[in-house]
């Protein structure tokens, strides 16, 4: 087996909602902008042109977030953000609509292909010009987001690390040990179809074995992740970072996490590789929200 010398450090990722900002009152100046020339066509996915099964990343809508909104009654609460916004900025508001998140709702303008979209810095640009009556910014936080088909929506292979948050939508945090990942890394070896279908593979041979694995696909990292267990707050502790009994016993039964499935070594001091290395152990990460 090929051993990789390498100091690696990768985990899931998660994308959560910023406090709650409130939209100063309206006032009639949507005479500043001019939407006339601004494109903002609808993103048409070709079911046909994945070469895997269709999945809710296909349908992933890719918007400007203007404002988020957290706590009881979130929706509410950007709704009528919104109703205020539409006497206003008429014009403006027709771009703008609310977006759902697991925990909490967002006012999002606009809808882009991708986060290389050429039209997104232009349009956050334009939103960042838009002053109230104060002659204050408008919007407090401008930036592009991905929104996902809700979970209620998706139709999840049972061994996606999905399937924990939509059973558990509002418990936070819930941990599991990553004990593999699957990447192209820049070589070419491991496109996406290659490495989504090696970590499923992956989780499938740890679940006949009788261990609780999950597959976790992160498209706008380029990687598929394997990770086992799950393990609520209480998985760290808050003040020495140590691992509780229940984590340490599982690195104990899978002391090694697999990079494109082989074993990895790291430095145990990238800053003086004198000191050697180990085999690098499974990385404790968050099961994403968003």
């Amino acid at each position: 087996m090929r051993i990789i010398i390498v100091f690696i450090s990768m985990c899931l990722y998660i994308l959560g909602c910023a406090p709650e900002t409130t939209t100063p009152a309206p006032s009639n100046q949507d005479n500043l902008l001019d939407l006339s020339t601004w494109d903002f066509g609808e993103v048409n996915v070709d079911a046909n042109a994945n070469p895997l099964r269709r999945t809710y990343e296909d349908d992933a809508v890719y918007a400007i977030a203007v404002g988020t909104f957290s706590g009881v009654g979130h929706h509410d609460s950007a709704k009528k953000a919104l109703a205020s916004l539409s006497s206003g900025y008429p014009r403006l508001a027709q771009q703008l609509q609310v977006r759902e998140r697991s925990r909490g709702s967002v006012l999002a303008f606009g809808t882009y292909a991708g986060y290389d979209d050429p039209n997104v810095a232009r349009d956050i640009d334009t939103l960042k010009r838009i002053v109230n009556p104060q002659g204050k910014p408008l919007f407090g936080q401008i930036f592009l987001s991905k929104f996902r088909t809700p979970l209620s929506q998706r139709n999840l292979h049972p061994h996606d690390l999905w399937t924990i948050r939509k059973e558990f939508p509002t418990l936070v945090p819930i941990y599991t040990l990553e004990v593999g990942v699957w990447g192209d890394f820049g070589g070419g070896e491991f496109p996406v179809a290659k490495r989504r279908a090696a970590a499923e593979a992956y989780a499938a041979e740890l679940r006949a074995r009788g261990v609780e694995a999950f597959f976790y696909h992160n498209d706008d990292r380029s990687l598929s992740s394997v990770t086992i267990g799950l393990f609520g707050h209480n998985a760290v502790d808050a003040s020495t970072g140590f691992y509780s009994p229940e984590v340490e016993a599982m690195i104990a039964r899978f002391p090694e996490r697999l990079v494109n499935g082989e074993q990895v070594l790291e430095y145990l001091d990238p800053m003086n590789q004198s000191f050697g290395t180990r085999v690098q152990q499974p990385i404790l990460a968050e099961v994403p929200v968003d």
